[in-house]
């Protein structure tokens, strides 16, 4: 199995069983999202954790806009499922039209899923508010206008800026409730 993102190669017999622990047939191209979260989180690489994180991602339909970006909005929705979080087609639009209310509408999605899918490889949350800090980051370095190409080279700066900010929101403590 390679680790390189359009070059994944699955062997056959994880395939096999992945789909027998899925009940349907799932294609490489459902797959290679999958395992490149689950390597950088670390997480097990089981045929049961691929299916199950395939079946999460691949309920519902997906938008025009998701078959553009496939292995992005997969690659989001493997993190939002690996967080426990809902990650069904639905939802990762939800939570990419919740960073352009933040940002509103000046960046196309696949800036904000290369944000997102960054976030989630180093680790951190998959938050609206956090993917919208990352990329007011880049564009306070690269100007208002970002391709997925010209961030690249600043990314990891950018969630290591940003970063602080996650880890302080994290370990705070929920608030009590006033009775």
């Amino acid at each position: 199995m390679t680790n390189e993102r359009s070059e994944q190669t699955i062997d056959r017999e994880f395939l096999q069983a992945v789909r027998r622990a899925a009940g349907f047939r799932v294609a490489p191209r459902q797959v290679a999202p999958v395992l490149a979260a689950l390597q950088s989180r670390d997480q097990p690489i089981t045929p049961e954790n691929v299916a199950r994180i395939v079946t999460l991602i691949e309920q519902g339909e997906r938008s025009a806009r998701q078959r553009r970006n496939a292995e992005l909005w997969r690659q989001l929705g493997a993190y939002l499922a690996l967080e426990e979080k809902p990650a069904h087609p639905e939802a990762q639009r939800a939570l990419i039209g919740r960073v352009r209310r933040i940002l509103g509408e000046r960046q196309p999605d696949r800036v904000l899923l290369e944000v997102a899918v960054a976030l989630g490889a180093a680790g951190y949350p998959i938050e609206a508010r956090t993917i919208a800090d990352t990329i007011r980051w880049l564009e306070s370095r690269l100007g208002p206008t970002l391709t997925a190409e010209a961030i690249q080279p600043y990314l990891q700066e950018a969630i290591d800026a940003v970063a602080p900010l996650v880890r302080a929101t994290i370990r705070r403590s929920p608030r009590k409730t006033r009775r």
